[in-house]
């Protein structure tokens, strides 16, 4: 009965050290939209050789939306037109790490393209001497 108890502590213990660590890797995506018009955000996936569109999400001008991914990795999305929503206007891999990072949605040259926005690091306060 002891070693039966044992046992299964052991097993819950893994259980849910397996269940925190992947928890750990996940992280916050963020895209903001840093063009003039609105547009339409969405991660699609490849299924038996058939594109799957996840939900869409509006963006204004200026507007961002953050969303959860609890498994890091290689993330493909579409960038469409909100207006024309016929073609996408970018589409592309994003590497979406184990940690909270932001992407813009920018015009360069008259093309939209997605960048990943450095992290900002707070700048250690000056020692008086």
């Amino acid at each position: 009965m002891v070693l039966r108890s044992r046992l299964m502590a052991c097993v819950l213990a893994m259980l849910a050290t397996i269940v925190f660590v992947g928890a750990a890797e996940a992280g916050w995506v963020t895209f903001k939209n840093d063009t003039n018009k609105a547009i339409i955000v969405q991660e699609t996936v490849i299924v038996k050789g058939k594109t799957v569109r996840g939900k869409p999400t509006k963006l204004l001008p200026g507007e961002s939306f953050r969303e959860f991914q609890n498994v890091p990795g290689i993330k493909t999305y579409e960038v469409l037109d909100a207006s024309n929503t016929d073609k996408p206007i970018w589409t592309g891999p994003l590497n979406c790490k184990g940690d909270s990072q932001t992407f813009s949605v920018v015009i360069f040259q008259g093309k939209v393209g997605v960048i990943q926005v450095p992290e900002s690091k707070t700048p250690e306060p000056k020692k008086k001497p």
